[in-house]
């Protein structure tokens, strides 16, 4: 396949894959304005904007003037993460840049995928932000994510397993696996700086998916350990770092099956040490500090992946020149 055709499906199940983590960071941070103390959701927003990779937020208010401006600055905070186009984490931004992917390659995209994708950007571009404010904070962020499992589940069902939808699934996980990362590290390190009372390992849980599942295996009363492992290491768990690189070593498997034997090619050989190092659980992980240093180092990890990913598929150059 053509290497412009690869990144586009790389890159449009990169932009899909970053606003779903958007849309699950805003839910959780919306969901807590009507009970959470003051301190607590201004910590929340410094989480949110520190896992996005973005300066992080000052402190809004505390004591008596509180009340009086923090719906406001969440209005504020929120929005800036939906409806602002310069801001590339942003919900529309995002779309926007995932239906112009798709747009390019849209001899190559199924109908029902064009149409669900071209569907939620209009929809998206469209949205009344302050009206779906004024109803729930969390009402369109929720609408979002229904419609990103319902583009899911159409790629899913009618894209062949083929190169395009490898791509498209190698561009999704390692997303993933590099805002993951990011995220664990961060709110290890907010732990780590005592700021975070409002930031609980069973809510880190709620944001990825996973917290009734820890509460089959194990119990209601979330434990630091428990929680990282589940995260990091449990391939069963769709957001877990074990999960995401199994898929991208079988991903890159089928797109280059030479490069998987040995010699590993340079992405299968960054792969495999991702594997490596999520499988086994490094020595002093239970203190946050360590776990902050350990999932930075995961995320770079995956940065270099992505780099090495577009060398070796997209921006190559032939070794030799075409025969004359």
């Amino acid at each position: 396949m053509l290497a412009r055709v690869a990144a586009e499906f790389y890159w449009l199940g990169r932009h899909v894959e970053r606003i779903e983590h958007t849309a699950r960071l805003l839910r959780f941070q919306l969901t807590r304005l009507a009970d959470c103390p003051v301190d607590d959701l201004n910590v929340g927003w410094q989480a949110v904007y520190r896992i996005l990779g973005q300066a992080p937020v000052g402190a809004t208010a505390s004591g008596e003037e509180a009340e009086a401006i923090v719906i406001p600055d969440a209005y504020t905070l929120a929005g800036e993460l939906v409806e602002e186009r310069s801001n590339p984490d942003s919900l529309l931004s995002c779309w926007e840049l995932g239906r112009e992917n798709g747009q390019r390659v849209r001899a190559q995209l199924p109908l029902p995928v064009w149409t669900c994708l071209n569907q939620g950007y209009l929809w998206i571009r469209e949205s009344d932000f302050s009206a779906a404010w004024s109803k729930a904070p969390d009402a369109l962020v929720n609408d979002a994510i229904d419609r990103l499992r319902l583009l899911a589940g159409v790629v899913q069902d009618v894209m062949p397993r083929d190169d395009t939808w490898r791509f498209l699934e190698l561009g999704r996980f390692t997303e993933r696996v590099q805002h993951q990362a990011a995220l664990l590290a961060s709110w290890a390190e907010l732990n780590s700086e005592e700021r975070a009372s409002g930031l609980s390992w069973a809510e880190l849980l709620r944001v990825c998916g996973a917290y009734e599942i820890y509460c089959r295996r194990h119990s209601t009363d979330v434990e630091k350990k428990e929680a990282v492992r589940l995260l990091t290491q449990d391939p069963e768990i769709p957001r877990s770092l074990r999960f995401s690189v199994q898929r991208i070593e079988e991903l890159l498997a089928g797109i280059d099956p030479v490069g998987a034997r040995y010699p590993l090619a340079p992405p299968h050989r960054m792969a495999l040490r991702l594997t490596a190092t999520v499988e086994v659980e490094p020595a002093g992980l239970s203190a946050e500090s360590a776990a902050g240093d350990y999932f930075r180092s995961v995320e770079d990890d995956a940065r270099t992946l992505h780099h090495l990913t577009m060398a070796a598929y997209v921006t190559h150059t032939p070794a030799e020149g075409l025969a004359t």
